[in-house]
């Protein structure tokens, strides 16, 4: 289906997503060019996103149609209610460096949050 990039101009294709430190050049291309923010870690969020949030409708687009989604995430209950508290509702997760087991291990504990 198509997705907005702008004002009237639909585009097809996956979503695209800005990563970078949080700032006034950053959220201007978000804005501009993008469908949402990948901040790693997602330190400072509850700073950052009523900035990005006011650039994003200040250009014209849909706050409804903004993607925050945090990248090397180490889930915990109270991190991703915090995410969700501030509308984010999609993480990207930080899997060890370790062996297959471990790894597995990693996975079956963090299903509980699916």
């Amino acid at each position: 289906p198509p997705r907005e990039l702008g004002p009237g101009q639909p585009l097809h294709g996956p979503r695209t997503l800005l990563g970078g430190a949080a700032g006034p050049k950053l959220f201007a291309a978000i804005a501009d060019h993008a469908d949402g923010w990948l901040p790693i870690g997602g330190g400072g969020l509850t700073e950052a996103l009523p900035v990005l949030r006011q650039v994003w409708e200040t250009a014209g687009r849909d706050p409804k149609t903004l993607h925050v989604v945090p990248y090397a995430v180490h889930p915990n209950p109270g991190k991703l209610a915090h995410y969700r508290d501030l509308g984010i509702e999609e993480v990207v997760l930080q899997l060890p460096s370790a062996d297959e087991p471990e790894i597995l291990r990693a996975l079956d504990t963090w299903a509980q949050y699916l």
